[in-house]
């Protein structure tokens, strides 16, 4: 069966990519040529559209996971044609797309919203106790440590860094300047409200209090 070329010239790339992974033999080639085919994806909208790089989110990061990327913040127009075709190359399993980790580019993608959640933070703002905007704001950390954790750690689970995401959040708020008892209502959002809430595939039972992936067990705080 031939198959034919790709619709706009610009996506040549994403289409050799594509039929690079369709040859390979095994399923590490797979994962490799799946990489590739994003990575020319984010390159084609890239083109249209450039998203703005952010080193003051590359510095929460380096704050809370220890590895400093380049983090690029997208702008709606860009984000969702991308994410359209993000969604076919993953095969529909990718509900929602909130950002991308590229190991070989040491690169971090993130969707407009999470971008604009993270003002509060960035500016030191705090926004009304138990308003939406903290949500956005605990959930929107979450994203940015759980890709800013598989630059640190390629093989580790979807499950294994959300886990290390949640339990960034509380830190976080502290490190910004806020009290504790804030740092608590924030962790308890990102617990509730996000984490709980996610695919199966991104939670775990050993992510508890005292559990396997407790990144504090001396301490009862949770997450």
């Amino acid at each position: 069966m031939d198959v034919g070329g790709a619709p706009q010239e610009r996506l040549q790339p994403v289409a050799a990519a594509a039929r690079r992974g369709c040859a390979a033999l095994t399923p590490v080639g797979w994962r490799k040529s799946k990489a590739d085919v994003v990575r020319a994806l984010v390159d084609a909208h890239d083109d249209l559209l450039p998203p703005r790089r952010r080193r003051d989110i590359s510095q929460i990061a380096g704050s809370g996971v220890g590895v400093r990327p380049d983090v690029y913040c997208w702008e709606p127009d860009g984000w969702a044609p991308f994410f359209e075709q993000y969604a076919i190359v993953r095969g529909g399993e990718e509900t929602s797309l909130k950002g991308i980790a590229d190991n070989a580019r040491n690169r971090i993608d993130l969707d407009p919203g999470v971008c604009a959640a993270l003002r509060f933070y960035l500016r030191r703002m705090r926004p009304t106790s138990l308003s939406f905007e903290n949500f956005e704001m605990a959930e929107a950390l979450m994203v940015v440590t759980h890709q800013a954790e598989h630059l640190k750690a390629p093989t580790a689970s979807e499950a294994e860094v959300e886990c290390d995401a949640v339990q960034q959040v509380r830190p976080l708020v502290r490190a910004a300047g806020w009290d504790a008892e804030y740092a608590t209502e924030m962790a308890s959002q990102a617990w509730e409200l996000s984490y709980q809430r996610l695919p199966q595939a991104f939670r775990s039972s050993a992510c508890r209090d005292g559990g396997p992936l407790d990144r504090n067990p001396r301490s009862s705080a949770w997450p």
